[in-house]
């Protein structure tokens, strides 16, 4: 039986009784995209004239999680800073650890948000709290305009997040309303420890990239039950890894989705390595493999969202990954299948990549530019001194934006866009974006020389049978109307495999295994099932699709 909601009070109290009257939040004071980093405020922290210590310790691309308390015991919040008006303010939001209790139990507590505006001068923090008087009486004098409930000893803001931001831009130079001030100092000793520890070197250099001649295979084994997103960067002449989304994982021996044990964690890693006579090995990672409490390689240590992988690819001996960050659809349907929204994408920087995945340290790096609809960020290209990004627009229509590769890890520098005027401009004003392809959006596109042309192949509609793909002799195009190369079985009428509950995704082309000599492409998509039960009972649904393209067929000369 589900436990009754209640408020779990998330406020920073170190100066504050645990009857004090506070001021919280339903709603965060912060959106994906204009959480904003303060890099001073990493490290240890002292309470002016209290025997206490506090960290902030970056988490994710945008945020730190805020400590203090014993190692045992220890406070955790989530800490995000957002610019008003040029104030800075922070947003915190206490953390329910995952050992409390069980999933029902902890889904019962409606996290709340207190917030502070912030000053920092070298190596003073000061946080001014919100003032309860003030924010008391201006309720009681203007009612209507302030949506609040009372809660125990709080007056919980129930506006909503561009309300709320509205409302302290208009009456953040009023003197009371943030009020008490707490004093903390920085201690910056824990500076060349936090560096030592987060300085690794690979144990294996990369060999040189060729195209590898084996089919991949993703067999049930060592607990990997099936995934989705099925995205592949190679690493050498024989080795290729492949970056999965949502995952079913279970035991280490266990072969089947029916058995007890399985859970879901967003997203794993498999290694997958060429042998002799075409034959292939691979290997799955995630962490914490075969406990209680599995966990993905791309950890978001937030409840926010969860990250899916949407494309990778290597710079020298560093490998990137784009992540997209998904969270929960409000207000969605109890029958609603797509119950998650787009939040935003991360950029994540592995320095150690031939070492286990499970290993990897990652840094995560903010593409706050992109995540609404007319922004999703889509295929990649290396290219010359540019990483580029198809871009679709409201799934209608698709652009091109660039950066150059020395500045991939500076996410101050701005993207360029190609311009109505077929040229490069810096920045993204979406008003001058040319149109480079008019309609749905791709997933993958690749150079092919013997074509002397560029293939990119479209997503799978809804529903749809057929896999499409276009061709182009430029990035900037002109691109060709889509054809279709592929009839989806799993989705056409009186086919053997058809299933009216099934429904298909992303496909890929994977151009390591690309045959150049009888231009052959190969293509891996997703099926998935609207009945949980088709799931569990069968292997070849929610498990990569292999897929061979002969492209001369379909244009190559």
């Amino acid at each position: 039986m589900k436990v009754k909601f209640i408020i779990f009070i998330c406020s920073f109290c170190i100066l504050s009784s645990a009857y004090s009257q506070k001021v919280l939040s339903l709603h965060p004071l912060f959106t994906e995209q204009d959480a904003v980093l303060i890099p001073e405020i990493e490290g240890l922290w002292s309470i002016q004239d209290f025997d206490m210590t506090i960290s902030f310790q970056k988490a994710g691309d945008n945020f730190y999680l805020l400590k203090y308390g014993s190692e045992t015991n220890a406070s955790t919040f989530e800490a995000v800073f957002v610019k008003i008006k040029d104030e800075i303010y922070l947003d915190l939001c206490g953390v329910m650890p995952d050992t409390l209790g069980d999933g029902d139990y902890r889904s019962s507590f409606v996290t709340g948000h207190s917030f502070y505006k912030i000053s920092i001068t070298k190596d003073i923090l000061q946080l001014h709290e919100s003032n309860y008087s003030w924010f008391y009486n201006y309720a009681m004098k203007n009612n209507l305009t302030l949506k609040y409930e009372w809660v125990q000893n709080a007056m919980l803001l129930t506006l909503k997040t561009d309300e709320l931001k509205s409302f302290l831009a208009e009456h953040q130079n009023e003197q009371e309303i943030f009020k008490n001030s707490i004093t903390l100092i920085s201690n910056h000793n824990d500076i060349a420890e936090k560096t030592n520890l987060t300085k690794k070197d690979s144990k294996v250099k990369p060999e040189a990239i060729i195209s590898q001649k084996c089919i991949p295979k993703f067999p049930f084994k060592d607990g990997w039950l099936g995934g989705d997103g099925d995205v592949s960067v190679p690493l050498n002449a024989t080795t290729t890894l492949f970056l999965f989304s949502d995952t079913y994982v279970g035991n280490k021996n266990q072969q089947s989705r029916k058995e007890p044990g399985m859970q879901m964690v967003s997203n794993t890693v498999a290694v997958q390595s060429c042998l002799p006579n075409r034959e292939t090995d691979i290997k799955y990672f995630w962490n914490n493999m075969y406990s209680n409490n599995p966990e993905p390689i791309f950890k978001t240590y937030t409840k926010r969202y969860k990250y899916w992988v949407t494309g990778a690819f290597m710079i020298k001996n560093d490998l990137y990954v784009v992540l997209e960050k998904v969270g929960s659809k409000l207000g969605a349907s109890p029958d609603d299948i797509f119950n998650f929204s787009l939040l935003g994408f991360t950029l994540a920087k592995i320095s150690n990549t031939y070492d286990a995945p499970n290993e990897w340290q990652i840094e995560y790096i903010s593409l706050k530019d992109f995540g609404n609809p007319s922004m999703g960020l889509g295929p990649h290209i290396v290219l010359d001194d540019y990483i580029y990004f198809f871009v679709s627009r409201y799934d209608k229509a698709q652009v091109l934006v660039r950066k150059p590769i020395d500045f991939i890890n500076n996410p101050e520098q701005p993207f360029e866009y190609y311009a109505l005027n077929k040229t490069w401009k810096e920045g993204l004003n979406t008003n001058d974006m040319e149109t480079i392809v008019n309609g749905f959006r791709s997933t993958t596109v690749n150079y092919h020389p013997e074509m002397k042309q560029w293939v990119m192949i479209s997503d799978i509609r809804f529903m749809d049978n057929k896999i499409k793909m276009r061709t182009a002799p430029v990035l900037t195009g002109p691109w060709s109307d889509e054809i279709v190369i592929y009839e989806i079985p799993e989705i056409t009428p009186g086919n053997l495999l058809y299933s009216k509950s099934n429904f298909c995704y992303l496909p890929r082309e994977h151009i390591q295994y690309y045959d150049s000599k009888n231009h052959v492409m190969l293509l891996t998509y997703d099926i998935n099932n609207t009945n949980f039960s088709e799931i569990l009972s069968s292997p070849k649904i929610y498990t990569p699709k292999i897929i061979t393209i002969p492209l001369k067929k379909n244009g190559s000369r």
